[in-house]
């Protein structure tokens, strides 16, 4: 036992020294968001029902609302940075909504637990909830403005551009029924986005 003592002393020193440096402090929260889409970029390459190949890479500036519900769980890592991951439902398109498994950092130069501006970035895998069977990828980098209620609860409005790379459904041009998966050699499909949402944190 005595030989243990040193070693237990230690450990206690160790762990006090963390707390009042402040260490790592577990973070929740729930964020809701509204979606504008103004650009979609696809790249397909598929074979018809009539054997031959098409090429198709169309551009579309066009407005499309949608929205998202997100939850995150996450550290403090000091007093002002948060590293949260996320998940929940995002819409990205017309029917099409994705879960996105999210990590996600905060930078807030005034502290976390102060009013005050704020910049975040994050990056997701994206797990389709329809029959699209591709895994898609999710970026997204923003800032917004903090409003402190205590030392532990917030509020976040903030403002991200986002870009989703995903698949979507390809219909044939003859038979206007879907182009099965096994004649389709390329099929991804871009969106850039503007993203409004409020999130509240704990």
């Amino acid at each position: 036992m005595m030989k243990k003592l040193p070693v237990i002393f230690l450990m206690l020193f160790c762990a006090t020294g963390l707390l009042r440096a402040g260490g790592p402090r577990f973070s929740f929260g729930l964020e809701w968001g509204y979606t504008a889409t103004i650009l979609k970029t696809s790249q397909h390459n598929y074979i018809c029902s009539e054997g031959y190949r098409i090429i198709d890479n169309p551009v579309s500036w066009w407005y499309y609302s949608n929205g998202s519900v997100l939850a995150n769980a996450g550290l403090d890592l000091n007093d002002n940075i948060n590293l949260s991951a996320y998940s929940g439902l995002l819409g990205v398109y017309s029917r099409r909504w994705v879960i996105p498994a999210e990590l996600r950092i905060r930078w807030c130069p005034a502290g976390l637990s102060s009013d005050g501006w704020l910049i975040h970035g994050g990056a997701a895998a994206t797990f389709p909830t329809s029959s699209l069977y591709e895994t898609g990828f999710r970026a997204i980098a923003g800032g917004g403005y903090r409003l402190a209620l205590s030392n532990t609860i917030s509020v976040d409005f903030l403002v991200s551009l986002n870009f989703t790379l995903d698949s979507e459904n390809i219909t044939d041009p003859d038979t206007r029924t879907l182009v099965p998966r096994s004649s389709i050699t390329s099929n991804s499909t871009e969106y850039q986005a503007v993203n409004f949402s409020v999130a509240i944190n704990f």
